[in-house]
């Protein structure tokens, strides 16, 4: 890495995060003694992927017992989810940058047994350093949008190459695996294993943790809870607009709001004081529930809002109005609750496909469509149920992902 390119990345927060040991400037004896053997390595770039390995991380604990579980992620966010969240790993780090002598490092020191990325995270130097130690890598969950397919079909050259260097790519639908096919990897090395994602263990919330979230944002069960859940630039403001126009309706109506990045947090509450929205931080609350009731909750924690899915009456997924992509719908699901979400879902195409065929969640086109639904279910508790449970019901109907790719790590392990 060049000291300019250093300079460049300390600039951005994203990469600021974990600078030093993603440069491999790491405590290795602290790391040594919690992999005490040469380790599983899984990646999980962000705190999506980091949810879905925590069932991985589970059932490899159980198949693998003498055996250590690095994660590694890269995002700031993802990092704290997976020291909070993944109880069964035995160690959390920042995934290296990838040059050359950085990832040789890591691999040399870690010596890991093999290498597991979630969904679609491509490193060339560190597939290549692995393949030339003969330490098997695969991609569970693996999944390529047809406009990443078009763009890297370009340089098919060069992924080819890349993708040779891994042993297994584990996809999530055929359309998946057509298109990395069709891209450069290796027709032998490609199966279609479905999506871990849906390999969730439905958290159990007993009456006294749902209270204790209702006190700790200062709201009452009684009330309609919307959560607009992960938003994005563009997002809130159009979260706000909907709220303020189903608030007219329904007064009881509180909105617990969500920016996906923590670094936002500042920016989206400029916004609400800007639309002269009543609002709180979560961050300033207390369970004394001894502040005045507002119409927002901006919840600028970490972490939490996951089990807080628990208590909406309806959930919006972000990155969906905007072209990000999506997030994962099926958090809110596996509490059995209503999901609305936008017409940007390419990556959760395969689950949100299935969730609007089966009538499981509801897909909106614009801010119009999206207050017209939203009202739909706020005025119709039924409807709210019957959308919720088909949810939860299309996640057990597609469970068994996770089954599949232990049996591909197991056979990889043997080789």
């Amino acid at each position: 890495m060049t000291p300019a390119i250093g300079i460049v990345l300390l600039l951005r927060r994203k990469y600021r995060c974990g600078f030093f040991e993603k440069c491999g400037i790491c405590n290795w004896e602290s790391i040594k003694k919690k992999t005490y053997h040469p380790p599983i390595w899984i990646h999980a770039v962000s705190v999506g992927e980091v949810m879905a390995a925590v069932p991985l991380v589970r059932e490899i604990k159980k198949s693998f017992r003498d055996t250590p579980v690095l994660l590694s992620t890269v995002t700031e966010t993802g990092n704290f989810t997976a020291r909070r969240n993944v109880k069964d790993v035995d160690q959390v780090i920042y995934f290296p940058f990838d040059y050359p002598f950085i990832v040789s490092t890591f691999i040399a020191k870690l010596k890991p047994k093999i290498f597991v990325a979630i969904e679609a995270e491509i490193w060339p130097n560190l597939l290549r350093e692995l393949n030339r130690r003969n330490i098997p890598s695969m991609i569970v969950s693996g999944r390529i949008s047809s406009t990443s397919s078009r763009n890297y079909f370009i340089f098919k050259f060069f992924f080819k190459r890349v993708l040779s260097y891994i042993n297994c790519l584990s996809m999530q639908s055929r359309k998946d695996a057509e298109r990395i096919i069709r891209v450069g990897a290796d027709p032998e090395c490609v199966t279609v294993s479905g999506n871990i994602k849906f390999d969730q263990k439905v958290p159990a919330i007993t009456p006294q943790e749902r209270n204790a979230i209702y006190s700790e944002l200062n709201i009452t069960d009684d009330q309609k809870t919307f959560i607009a859940g992960s938003t994005h630039k563009g997002e809130e403001e159009i979260s706000i607009e909907v709220f303020n126009t189903l608030k007219q309706r329904f007064p009881d109506l509180v909105l617990v709001l969500a920016p996906r990045h923590p670094e936002r947090f500042a920016e989206v509450e400029l916004l609400l004081k800007q639309t002269g929205t009543s609002y709180v931080r979560k961050s300033t609350l207390s369970s004394a529930a001894d502040h005045t009731a507002s119409d927002v909750i901006l919840l600028d924690t970490i972490g939490e809002l996951a089990k807080i899915y628990s208590i909406a009456t309806i959930v919006f997924i972000g990155g969906s109005m905007v072209p990000v992509g999506g997030h994962n719908v099926l958090e809110p699901a596996v509490f059995s609750k209503p999901v609305i979400f936008g017409k940007y879902m390419n990556n959760f195409l395969e689950i949100s496909t299935i969730l609007t065929r089966k009538k499981a969640a509801l897909q909106v086109a614009d801010k119009d469509d999206f207050i017209a639904q939203a009202e739909l279910l706020l005025e119709d508790a039924a409807l709210r149920q019957q959308i919720g449970e088909a949810a939860f019901q299309v996640i057990m109907e597609n469970s068994g992902a996770l089954h599949k790719n232990m049996e591909i790590m197991q056979k990889l392990l043997k080789q």
